[in-house]
Parts: C-alpha cells; sequence; structure tokens
C-alpha cells in the first residue's frame, strides 16, 4: 500500500497486479482492477479520496496507468468500460435569525473520470460519474406570547440563532463505455484519470470554506468525493462502425 500526500489531495491505493500478456503485442484485450472494500464509506481505508474542505478544488488523479497495454491494427479502434464506486458526502449549515428572512447554504460533490489513449482522450470525453449539490434552505418566523397579560407595554425578546443541519453519505457503482478509432497499427498506452469537484457556497452563492462537524457519530459529516473499488477492460475492435 502506498500514501501519497500532495496539496489538497490524499490518494490512497490499494492495488492489485495487473496480468500481462507475454507480449502486449498479443493483447486483444486487457482487464485491470484495483480499489478498497468499503465497508465504512464514512471512512473508507484504502480507497481513492478526492478531498477538499476549502471549496471550489479540483484534484486530478491517475486511476490506471498502463504504458503497454494492446495493439490495434491499422484502422482498427479501442473500445473502454470503465466501472467504479462513487463515494460522496454533502454536508452544509445554514443560521438564521428570527425575522430575518430565508438563509441558505450549499455543498455539491462530483466525480469525473476519463479515458486516454496514447495522452487522446476517448469518446466520449470527460464523464460524471456521480454528482450531487445538496442546498438548504432556513426561514425563522418566531412569535412570542405575552407572559403577564393586560400591562400596558409588555414585551418580549427573543434572543439565540437557530441552526438546522443536514448532512447525507451516498454510495453507488457505475459504468460508462468509452471507444476510440481509426488507430494506427502500434502498441498503445491506457491513462485512466478521476476528478473530484468540491464546492460549498453561502446565501449570496460566494465560495466558502466547506463546514465540517460531528453529527450522530460521524466524526467527519463534511463534504468530500471518494472512490471505492475500480475495475477497467479494454478491446480492440476490428470491421467497426460509429454514428
Amino acid at each position: 500500500m502506498r500514501k501519497i500526500t500532495c496539496l489538497a489531495v490524499m490518494l490512497v491505493l490499494a492495488t492489485s497486479g495487473f496480468a500481462f500478456a507475454q507480449s502486449p503485442a498479443s493483447n486483444k484485450a486487457f482487464f485491470a482492477a484495483q480499489g478498497c472494500d468499503a465497508q465504512d464509506v464514512n471512512a473508507p481505508n484504502g480507497c481513492i479520496v478526492l478531498a477538499s474542505l476549502n471549496g471550489a478544488t479540483t484534484s486530478e488523479v491517475p486511476l490506471f496507468t498502463i504504458p503497454a497495454a494492446l495493439k490495434t491494427s491499422n484502422g482498427g479502434a479501442v473500445s473502454a468500460i470503465l466501472s467504479m464506486e462513487s463515494v460522496l458526502w454533502t454536508f452544509n449549515t445554514v443560521t438564521a435569525t428570527n425575522g430575518g428572512g430565508k438563509s441558505s447554504s450549499s455543498a455539491r460533490a462530483t466525480i469525473q473520470a476519463w479515458v486516454e489513449i496514447d495522452g487522446i482522450r476517448m469518446e466520449p470525453g470527460l464523464v460524471v460519474y456521480a454528482d450531487r449539490l445538496q442546498a438548504t434552505g432556513l426561514t425563522v418566523d418566531l412569535a412570542c406570547a405575552v407572559t403577564v397579560p393586560g400591562i400596558t407595554g409588555a414585551t418580549c425578546v427573543v434572543t439565540g440563532d437557530v441552526i438546522l443541519d443536514l448532512f447525507q453519505a451516498t454510495k453507488t457503482a457505475n459504468s460508462f463505455v468509452f471507444f476510440l478509432g481509426p488507430l494506427g497499427a502500434k502498441i498503445h498506452s491506457v491513462t485512466v484519470k478521476a476528478k473530484g469537484v468540491i464546492d460549498c457556497r453561502d446565501s449570496a452563492g460566494t465560495v466558502i470554506t466547506c463546514p465540517t462537524t460531528t453529527l450522530a457519530g460521524f466524526a467527519n459529516a463534511s463534504t468530500m468525493a471518494a472512490i471505492g473499488k475500480a475495475t477497467l477492460l479494454i478491446e480492440e475492435q476490428q470491421n467497426w462502425g460509429s454514428q
């Protein structure tokens, strides 16, 4: 297991070994797998974590890097199926005062991925594997009953804030087909990359630092994106057509 820390991105990989044929030139197909068993989506040990608490931060990491995967003939093509488990956390806090109108905030987490052949993105390019925008609005309009009725000038003072917390954590498995052709007669490299987009905003739409707190035992209720298990299947295609 390797652990690499760079800027706001923490990448932890538990990678299974790739199975190569005796020569990449003889490969008509290629399969690779890596990732983790995310038993607890709140703490995905060994998963690929794209995380930031600074708002509007994007991070790009390689999921698979295969310098020599397979060979195509002249006019051939390559198809790829990229499948992955996507884990999203979204958390935002809204604070409002009585009679102050509506307050709101939002949190967004997104996982995007794409496949490259010899540095060229396969069609259809960047694909959104998971995306969630969570927005919460809160309006406080409290009334106060006079404690001593009949007294002229009696007042009632309401103090304090009303805070509504909302936290969500989901996990999905997604798959997409990529394609690139025609290609020349050569051995091709394959690279798979993913990007996490984390964005938190206040009522005015201004980017803010994503909040974090403890809710019902979730010590890191926050806004993040992660990838659990991921698999890649690539194949050479002959006599193909496209539309």
